[in-house]
């Protein structure tokens, strides 16, 4: 600097040529360090911004879409696939010439059939996305347009111009299944069922080819593509068995037209497993066009609870069993009306009185029932007296322990899909006089069609309460599993598998063969279940409209499915073969349909017959 100083220095009056070559000197040195600096910059500094906008000016990224992972059911069924299928017409504005984009709009509009108005329409859009690489002029266009605009560009004559194909997320069975299966949204990303669930598995990781263009964006021949490839989402497969899930789907359509219900909810489980084989909801919808009832689209199977009236009753009986406290032939005092204590309204069985066949007069002029008529027959007023000997704190734990008011752990549900937990209260809130009257006959709690399900199927595999699941494995697009469902047991119910597969079952039997499910009775099987006719609360007091219901398992002594048939409101108006009209009960609504269900169900798997005595044979006609 001191050189610089001097070289600048005053040397004498006037300019002398010394001095004007210190000047020119000083400004070379100043102007080479800013020029240093400048090109320092330029290289280190800056060099990755100018090389993202030298590949800005001189590449294009095309976006490359992977196929998103298809739905199958278990025996390999597709319920949900990616296609990509049609065209759609889009332009590079940028690839364009000025002069040439009134002609291009006049010539795409003639080909769409469209008027002068588009055309013009078209016109100002390219000039206006004239610093643009794309823009879609036709989502979807029909075959003829599109044989047309190939024969075009061949001739080249649509500068700018392509073909895309749509991608489209088809769903080749409609509503079968929709509640599972879910739907997609126009971003392909998933909205309901295992599309949602399993979206992070499902959707493709697109890919992408970066090519080298011109200045007005054209691709240049004989260039190499830098190409990222994409990876295809990954396939589901359900535990849904798609004979099963047919056959549940048949029998709904039959039971709509024949009830005209408000909802019905279906579903059928493995006895061992708690794996889905069928589920299907009333109303439906149909994933390609799910619209925007977002009722026809609720899973009611585990989005709406009910209080399941006397489906809940071989709950009580088995509690009592497995506290030694009565056996099926214990004797349990009868009467039709029932007063407890505290409570003005009386317990009764009045309309279903227990025959007086089934009755035994006591020394003491009182009459007594077996546990397991009274049960059979469906008796509240024995039930009550059952779940007063229990009293409330044994009461409230045995209906925790089958599950009920908490979720099933179902792998579609939790508060993501609207799965409610159903209502359980606190055992503080309970009351001798009110509670245990009414949770012994199936009110004051509320349970979702898969808690009821669940409780059954517990039963009938020994007392185990299994987390529900329809989620079979995952595969990637090698073949690699990428995840597989197990049965999981939710919690133990306490029961012991003589209590459920000895005492009960025995019980549940015969409400089919000589109670209130005779209507489930079917020939090949035996089937064991209960079932339910509770009474809706409607402002604010309970009214004539009602929940039919039936639950149970087959074969009976040694279970493979376990069904639950749930109708809410039955409307339909039907007469029996002498013309009187059929009234709305668990065992008329029903009952028929789950037993038609297990036939075909256990037909389809195969399981064999059981063997039927002769006597057997004569008392199933």
């Amino acid at each position: 600097m001191k050189i610089l100083f001097w070289m600048l220095g005053e040397s004498g009056r006037g300019t002398s040529p010394r001095r004007m070559a210190r000047w020119v000197l000083g400004l070379m040195v100043i102007l080479f360090f800013w020029l240093g600096g400048r090109l320092f910059s330029l290289q280190v500094w800056q060099h990755d911004d100018y090389i993202e906008q030298r590949d800005a000016n001189s590449t294009r990224a095309v976006t490359l879409p992977g196929t998103r992972g298809s739905v199958f059911t278990e025996d390999g069924v597709c319920l949900a696939q990616t296609t990509f299928s049609g065209a759609s017409l889009v332009v590079n504005p940028r690839a364009i010439p000025g002069a040439a984009r009134a002609d291009l709009a006049n010539r795409l509009s003639g080909i769409l059939g469209q008027d002068g108005e588009f055309a013009r329409k078209l016109e100002g859009e390219l000039y206006r996305r004239r610093d643009k690489y794309y823009y879609c002029i036709a989502r979807e266009t029909s075959p003829d347009v599109v044989k047309e605009i190939e024969r075009y560009l061949r001739l080249g004559e649509l500068p700018g111009v392509e073909l895309r194909s749509i991608e489209t997320r088809e769903y080749p069975l409609g509503d079968y299944a929709s509640h599972i299966v879910g739907f997609v949204g126009r971003d392909m990303s998933g909205q309901e069922g295992v599309e949602r669930a399993l979206e992070d598995h499902l959707a493709a990781r697109p890919g992408m080819r970066v090519i080298t263009v011109d200045a007005l964006g054209r691709a240049i021949e004989n260039t190499s593509d830098r190409v990222e490839k994409p990876i295809d989402g990954a396939s589901v497969y359900l535990t849904l068995n798609s004979g099963i899930q047919a056959i549940v789907e048949d029998e709904m359509r039959t039971l709509v037209e024949q009830w005209e219900p408000v909802t019905v909810s279906i579903i059928v489980m493995e006895t061992n497993t708690g794996a889905i084989l069928g589920l299907s909801n009333y109303p439906s919808y149909n994933p390609s066009e799910p619209g925007s009832d977002a009722a026809a689209r609720r899973n009611i199977a585990i989005t709406d609870p009910f209080e399941p009236g006397s489906m809940f009753k071989p709950l009580i009986v088995c509690s009592a069993y497995q506290r030694g406290l009565l056996t099926p032939e214990s004797m349990v005092e009868y009467t039709p009306d029932l007063k407890v204590p505290g409570r003005s309204k009386l317990v009764s069985d009045r309309g279903h009185e227990i025959p007086g066949e089934y009755l035994i007069r006591g020394d003491d002029g009182r009459y007594y029932v077996t546990v397991n008529r009274a049960l059979v027959s469906s008796s509240n007023t024995v039930m009550t007296r059952i779940g007063l000997m229990l009293g409330t704190e044994a009461l409230y734990e045995s209906v925790k322990g089958f599950g009920f008011g908490q979720r099933t752990g179902f792998d579609l549900g939790g508060p993501r899909f609207g799965e409610s937990a159903g209502v359980v209260r606190p055992v503080d809130k309970w009351s001798v006089p009110h509670s245990i009257p009414s949770v012994s006959i199936g009110y004051e709690v509320q349970v979702t069609p898969m808690q009821m399900l669940n409780c059954f199927n517990a039963i009938a595999n020994g007392g185990h309460v299994y987390k529900p699941w329809v989620v079979g494995k995952v595969v990637d697009a090698h073949g690699r599993a990428l995840y597989e469902g197990r049965p999981e047991i939710l919690q133990e119910s306490g029961l012991s598998e003589e209590v459920t597969r000895e005492l009960m079952n025995e019980t549940l039997k015969g409400v089919v063969e000589d109670g209130t499910a005779t209507s489930a009775q079917i020939r090949q099987y035996m089937v064991a279940g209960k079932t339910g006719t509770a009474h809706k609360v409607k402002d604010g007091q309970y009214s004539n409209d009602k929940i039919c219901s039936f639950v149970g398992y087959a074969p009976a002594d040694n279970p493979a499915i376990s069904v639950i048939v749930v109708v809410n409101e039955a409307n339909g108006h039907v007469v029996n073969k002498w013309g009187w009209r059929i009234r709305h009960y668990g065992g008329t609504v029903a009952a028929p349909t789950m037993s038609r269900i297990v036939l075909r169900s256990l037909k389809h798997l195969g399981v064999p017959e059981d063997a039927i005595t002769p006597e057997d044979s004569t008392s199933r006609d």
